[in-house]
């Protein structure tokens, strides 16, 4: 197994330079309005636009290679000792995550103070996600075709189709017009400071998306779980006179975890994508509203910074699921 990881990491940087280029090529060369003119908006003069586009490097080439077409066949190449590609990668590389444009604050030191509610939200979510999802759907397989079967089963085509940004608005409309409360919304409480207005902030986002995300776990744990419980073995352990709760705990979801956990990896991007939803509509100080706001204001080095990481995190997670797959089932050998 070592080195069936280590060779999955050594493709990480790979992945991470490519999702780079891609995001840094996108960015500035989408058609569109100039990246300078955007940020620098519609009054302003062509001489504020460039003095912008000078102080962002845009008029340095891209990469530093690039191609020219010569009135011979062979293309010229020529090699830029500054583009905007390497220095900015090159930054990246030794630490450097540059600053924000507008509020010139580190990039390094802001990604610290948002990364733990963004953190904390898709944890949370994660989990309401696992126990709803992997719960009901045992329940949906254990009493097939029964009143419990058919509503968790409606249960998760709703999931499914409402969307989260719905949800996460009828979250602040309808307590405060029913029950005249007013949720918390805005800012950040760290939970060893004021655990109470912590849970009243994240509690309701985090059900939302959890349940959101538990929707499609439902009926893939509910489709695995009855195809386990005809096979031989459970049978087997029925005659036997094994307890119910030992046959379909110990027997059929042990056996189905490997699809179960495959879904939990999906359900984690879906929830790390929702987050940033939530995020802006509840105004939690998290990296998706972080992400929102650069995107609006075109903060290409914000952007591009968490482009990468979103990227990381994705990789890294799709390597713990593999990577668990050994662990739940001892058949599972990496070679």
């Amino acid at each position: 197994m070592l080195r069936y990881t280590l060779r999955r990491l050594s493709w990480l940087p790979i992945i991470l330079f490519g999702v780079s280029l891609i995001a840094f090529v996108v960015l500035r060369t989408l058609p569109g309005q100039d990246p300078a003119t955007a940020i620098a908006g519609q009054g302003a003069t062509p001489e504020q636009i460039q003095q912008l586009r000078d102080q962002l490097g845009l008029e340095r080439p891209i990469f530093p290679i690039s191609v020219t077409r010569t009135a011979v066949v062979v293309p010229a190449f020529h090699v830029h000792a500054h583009s905007q590609y390497s220095e900015w990668i090159g930054n990246l590389v030794r630490g450097d995550f540059s600053r924000e444009f507008y509020s010139k604050k580190p990039i390094r030191d802001e990604f610290k103070r948002r990364f733990f509610p963004s953190f904390e939200l898709v944890a949370m979510s994660l989990s309401i996600s696992a126990v709803i999802g992997i719960a009901f759907g045992i329940l949906s397989a254990v009493y097939r075709n029964s009143w419990l079967d058919y509503v968790v089963r409606l249960t998760a085509v709703i999931g499914a189709s409402v969307p989260e940004f719905f949800l996460l608005t009828l979250l602040i409309v309808i307590p405060s017009r029913v029950w005249n409360y007013s949720m918390p919304v805005g800012g950040y409480v760290a939970p060893w400071e004021d655990l109470g207005r912590n849970l009243r902030l994240f509690v309701p986002a985090a059900l939302v998306l959890g349940f959101a995300g538990s929707a499609g776990l439902m009926r893939l744990v509910r489709t695995t779980m009855l195809e386990v419980l005809r096979a031989d073995y459970v049978r087997t352990a029925r005659a036997k006179g094994l307890s119910g709760r030992v046959v379909v705990l110990e027997h059929a979801l042990r056996n189905s975890a490997t699809p179960i956990l495959t879904a939990l990896g999906t359900s984690f991007v879906a929830i790390f994508g929702g987050s940033v939803i939530a995020e802006v509509i509840l105004s939690i100080q998290g990296l998706g509203l972080w992400f929102f706001t650069a995107a609006q204001q075109r903060d290409l080095t914000v952007i591009q910074f968490l482009v990468v990481y979103t990227a990381f995190v994705v990789v890294i997670v799709n390597l713990i699921v593999d990577l668990s797959y050994a662990w739940l089932d001892p058949r599972v050998r990496y070679n």
